[in-house]
């Protein structure tokens, strides 16, 4: 992978190198498992159409208990200039801030996000052909970047091994790797971790195929 396929968003937390390294542990992984690793790391998954309104309604409480129309009088001109002037002065302020996405954590409730972020995961898994793998090996690692969450996803081959409390270690990497501003070494532990975890029940074959790409997948 290099830089130029990666979205611009992407270019600010992951660099090229970093993929790469990604990818690399992947294919370091699934040299002593069975198991299909596919990471993947989306720009958020909750909906964020009720944050600008949200910001702006705050926005615009701030300016009245200050009574920030009533001071700017004081330099002249008509009351509804200034009244005029403080509303688009909010909507403005609250289109920025919208796109902030501490702002989007701050102002999308925690059920949400998790809910949301869960829904995505599960999206992602089918979408990407991981639940379509010949043994029922495939696993998905995703961060959420948004909402600072991550989720992973076994298919039932691996689910009737492992349970879901197994899986924590690598959702905690992952999500210390994000607010560390270190995604790629987060999610290379967590692909080498995941490795490590499935070998002992799912070990590499003669006959082993690699159904789905050693691919770091980036979507919004």
């Amino acid at each position: 992978m290099v830089t130029s396929e990666l979205p611009e968003w992407a270019r600010r937390v992951l660099d090229a190198e970093g993929a790469s390294r990604v990818e690399e542990a992947i294919a370091e992984a699934e040299r002593h498992t069975s198991g299909e690793i596919v990471p993947i790391v989306v720009r958020g998954s909750s909906t964020i159409g009720h944050v600008f309104l949200l910001a702006f309604a705050l926005l615009l409480l701030i300016v009245y208990i200050a009574d920030l129309p009533d001071l700017l009088f004081q330099f002249g001109g008509p009351h509804w200039l200034w009244q005029s002037v403080s509303w688009v002065g909010s909507g403005v302020l609250g289109i920025i801030l919208s796109r902030w996405s501490a702002v989007q954590r701050l102002l999308t409730p925690k059920t949400d996000q998790i809910e949301q972020v869960d829904r995505r995961a599960e999206l992602e898994f089918f979408e990407l052909g991981i639940g379509g793998t010949r043994g029922g090996t495939g696993v998905l690692l995703l961060v959420s970047l948004m909402e600072h969450r991550a989720v992973v996803l076994a298919d039932h081959s691996i689910a009737e091994k492992l349970d879901a409390g197994t899986w924590q270690e690598l959702v905690d990497l992952m999500i210390a790797s994000v607010k560390r501003d270190d995604l790629a070494g987060g999610m290379t532990q967590a692909v080498l971790r995941c490795g490590e975890l499935l070998a002992p029940h799912f070990p590499i074959h003669d006959d082993d195929e690699n159904e789905l790409r050693n691919h770091l997948v980036v979507k919004d």
